[in-house]
């Protein structure tokens, strides 16, 4: 076994939430009365903390950020949170590191409730030993408090799609696979180069064991 610890990234990675995220943020923005950019500026939303996507996005000052934070949590958590897949292979891999005695974490920029919810829903709870998420409300980005939550033992594998995952993986000096099935792009890796890149979640069982 080349790792004892893999940590998931959720968005992108373990699951599709792409149609619950930008129907959510763009209803969101909308409400606030922000113009609403093009589908593939909304699905930049998927990852970022949405106080920083709203700012950075839809040039949202602080307080209008935080009004469609409000706004974006009770449609999402009625709505958009049930509106994803898992992506082809993740259960079955996820299933198989667990029973091959892989020690299995989640780090997140969702909502830990959000990300515990779906794992309940997805009936992927019973493969986690710790899930690690953001409390509200949620300002910034990277996951650096996640990942220290989430890394459980050593070596360890981060698995993630986007910049946020690559640098709280370098910070905590902690390997990382590259999902390209995600959200990110080459954009995400021009600085910090991942360790592996994985077209599909099965990828990772050779990876790791």
């Amino acid at each position: 076994m080349r790792y004892k610890n893999v940590i998931f990234d959720m968005d992108g990675v373990l699951i599709d939430n792409s149609e619950g995220i930008t129907s959510t943020a763009k209803y969101a923005i909308e409400k606030l009365g922000l113009p609403v950019p093009e589908m593939s500026t909304l699905r930049k939303f998927i990852g970022p903390a949405l106080v920083w996507s709203l700012q950075e996005y839809c040039g949202a000052t602080e307080e209008q950020a935080m009004l469609g934070l409000k706004i974006y949590r009770e449609k999402y958590l009625v709505t958009g949170i049930k509106q994803f897949v898992l992506y082809d292979g993740v259960y079955d891999t996820v299933k198989a590191l667990f029973e091959a005695g892989v020690r299995l974490s989640v780090s997140s920029g969702k909502p830990i409730e959000c990300v515990n919810n779906i794992l309940v829903q997805s009936g992927m709870t019973k493969f986690f030993e710790v899930t690690a998420g953001t409390t509200f409300p949620a300002k910034v980005s990277h996951k650096d408090e996640q990942m220290k939550k989430a890394v459980l033992d050593r070596p360890a594998l981060m698995v993630g799609d986007r910049v946020f995952d690559l640098e709280c993986a370098k910070k905590a000096n902690v390997d990382c696979a590259f999902a390209r099935y995600g959200f990110g792009d080459a954009s995400d890796y021009a600085e910090i180069k991942p360790k592996y890149f994985i077209d599909k979640a099965t990828d990772l069982l050779a990876i790791v064991l």
